[in-house]
């Protein structure tokens, strides 16, 4: 009894070591990244990363977490939940961090819808955007994403100052909203992790045993 409450003991101690491990690397990337994203507003270098991230939280589960060459049980879940809750933390870091500079920085102002069309998204559903005017009559830089949007209807929007950040449709909140789902999904994806790697270093894949029949020596003749 007591060698096995020590070899759970031990058990237990690893997967935290693992977990430890696993979960600063994988929040520093996701959030690094969009820190850096935020940071150079770079709609390439976004394209880049974001597909980049998703195969290195792959490869990332492979080599941190045990027992993901032929997942199972939690580690499968954890390879369907950490890739999405990546790009999901960093898209929230990007946002919210656009949010508070905004916020902090913006300019406030009226603004005309100049032009309303779609932009084909690829795989995902078409994007209704607009092109608008600020009122002098000369065009912002960027477009605004939403439905409903007229041609010559004026809007409020807020424009960074610096022309970094994209102009935002209406008044810009602190991010905290942003960061506090981050954070909901940061915690999820972090108990994945432990679960699977809970799992992985308790797990003992069963040793195949053979019956082979055993010999039995024949009889010597005994002379009479």
């Amino acid at each position: 009894m007591a060698g096995r409450i020590l070899t759970r003991g031990r058990s237990m101690g690893l997967a935290a070591l693992l977990l430890v491990r696993s979960a600063v690397v994988f929040l520093g990337v996701e959030v690094g990244a969009g820190v850096l994203l935020h940071v150079t507003q770079n709609v390439w270098l976004t394209l880049l990363v974001y597909p980049g991230l998703y195969v290195l939280a792959f490869l990332l589960l492979a080599l941190m977490v045990p027992g993901m060459e032929e997942p199972e049980g939690w580690a499968v879940v954890a390879t369907i939940v950490v890739p999405v809750a990546a790009l999901v933390v960093m898209h929230l870091t990007i946002s919210g961090l656009d949010q508070r500079a905004l916020h902090a920085d913006g300019r406030v102002e009226r603004a005309t819808v100049t032009r309303v069309y779609w932009v084909d998204q690829g795989a995902d559903p078409p994007t209704h955007v607009a092109d608008l005017d600020d009122p002098s009559g000369r065009p912002l830089p960027g477009v605004v994403t939403g439905d409903g949007l007229k041609a010559g209807q004026t809007i409020t929007v807020t424009v960074d100052p610096h022309g970094k950040i994209p102009v935002l449709l209406g008044t810009p909140s602190t991010g905290s909203g942003k960061f506090r789902v981050a954070a909901i999904t940061a915690g999820v994806e972090i108990l994945s992790l432990a679960l699977a790697a809970y799992q992985g270093v308790t797990y003992r894949p069963a040793t195949k045993t053979t019956d082979k029949p055993k010999r039995t020596r024949k009889p010597k003749d005994v002379p009479a």
